[in-house]
């Protein structure tokens, strides 16, 4: 598996597996939207979350390169860039990539 183009979701303990190279589209989308749903729950109710970083293991520069096609995922990515480092929700090189 390429891990630059690998990508998993989650807090690191809990043993999240990378998604393959070849996931489409919508699965990418899948895992953003819930990358996307747990920043806007650490914003409005910091207190029923747990506090623990959320970490999003993938490569954004590669996956805008992947799906420049789609204005809704590059959204997504966006928001997760901008809104996530604020409430602990990182974005980070999957491991082992260069």
């Amino acid at each position: 598996m390429n891990t630059l183009s690998s990508f998993t979701a989650g807090r690191p303990s809990t043993g999240k597996n990378p998604i393959p190279d070849d996931a489409g589209t919508d699965e990418w989308m899948g895992h953003l939207r819930r990358t996307v749903q747990e920043i806007e729950m650490r914003e409005q109710n910091p207190e029923l979350v747990d506090p623990a970083r959320y970490v999003l293991y993938a490569d954004p520069q590669l996956q805008r390169r992947r799906h420049a096609d789609n204005p809704g995922l590059l959204q997504l990515l966006e928001i997760v860039e901008s809104r996530g480092p604020a409430v602990d929700v990182v974005l980070i090189q999957p491991p082992g990539a260069s």
